[in-house]
């Protein structure tokens, strides 16, 4: 099927009404700006560190299409079957507004835009956001448009500010991290080695546990997550309050498991019971071999980088919250 008419040609386009008006009406001109902002936004969605901010990215580029179906309407009665902006959305962003700016140090000027490419893309949508709310005020002044409109996209321009403010703070900590490491090893005469792409970064490892930290909070289920490299090396491991004393010791044996049979722990199960290739493999290990879910080696194009761990509450919920954590780094997952 073509995706030209040829029908606008002549420089005119339809709206959902069937009228046709010209391009550079204040109607099209509104709804083209906030189609170049959605677009933006995808970029910024992919540039972004914090996967709190990558939800929010998309959730809002959602809502903008049912921005622009609204502008493109005349009709002023509501199509039962379309969505629209609401003041929940308006109050979702302000509390994102919120939790960033609570992460940052306050400004009393103007910042330049964006020390890190994230943050830069952030203002160039927020910039973006702005010249979509002047297009909308003008329009606002032939044709009726509803208050709650106005208010979102003045209130989103706020908040890709915020985010932009989040991404330079995370990017400056990723920076002082590096320089201190290297400082460290410099000093002891050691030299500093890149990070390889076959080892988990820092940022990694915090989103690993802030995810399945999360993640569990939701399932009312505290538990211990442990991260171990592919040498079955301890990395990390982080207890939640109130979680099971024994977890302590589960977590980082599902870990070491993943790795050492490169496999996640629920799928060895099976190999372990009587008359299985691998009864009794428990034993012989001093039960250093965990074979309950929970446990899942951690993969990047295909090779072992470490292993995670998770235990506290039942097999299906710790295997729940393992995978919810290799999701926020866009780990490979093993079934």
């Amino acid at each position: 099927m073509a995706i030209y008419t040829r029908t606008g040609d002549t420089g005119s386009t339809t709206l959902f009404s069937g009228q046709r008006v010209s391009k550079a009406h204040p109607r099209v001109e509104t709804y083209g700006t906030l189609d170049e902002l959605n677009a933006t936004m995808s970029l910024c969605r992919c540039a972004v560190k914090s996967t709190d901010s990558r939800t929010l990215l998309e959730a809002i580029q959602q809502q903008i299409f049912w921005f622009c179906a609204e502008l493109a309407c005349e009709s002023e009665t509501p199509v039962p079957s379309q969505r629209y902006i609401s003041t929940e959305e308006i109050i979702a962003l302000e509390k994102s507004i919120d939790v960033a700016m609570g992460q940052v140090a306050e400004v009393h000027s103007f910042i330049v835009p964006g020390r890190g490419e994230a943050a830069a893309r952030l203002h160039v949508a927020r910039t973006l956001a702005r010249r979509a709310e002047r297009r909308l005020v003008e329009l606002a002044v032939h044709v009726t448009v509803r208050q709650v409109l106005l208010r979102y996209i003045n209130r989103l321009s706020d908040c890709l500010f915020a985010l932009a403010r989040l991404e330079d703070h995370l990017a400056h900590q990723e920076t002082l991290i590096q320089e201190i490491a290297g400082r460290y090893l410099a000093a002891s005469g050691k030299p500093m080695k890149k990070e390889s792409a076959m080892s988990l970064s820092f940022h990694e490892l915090h989103q690993i546990v802030k995810a399945a930290m999360t993640h569990a909070q939701t399932l009312g289920v505290p538990v211990v997550i442990s991260v171990v490299d592919a040498q079955g090396i301890s990395m990390l491991t982080w207890r939640m309050p109130e979680a099971l004393l024994v977890s302590s010791e589960l977590a980082p044996k599902k870990a070491w498991t993943a790795v050492a049979m490169k496999s996640a722990t629920h799928e060895i199960y099976a190999t372990v019971q009587p008359g299985q290739p691998l009864y009794g493999l428990e034993t012989h290990l001093q039960g250093k071999v965990v074979t309950f879910g929970g446990g899942f080696p951690l993969l990047r194009d295909g090779n072992i980088i470490g292993g995670l761990g998770i235990s506290g509450g039942t097999v299906e919920q710790d295997i729940d919250i393992a995978q919810a954590a290799l999701a926020a780094i866009n780990m490979e997952i093993t079934q």
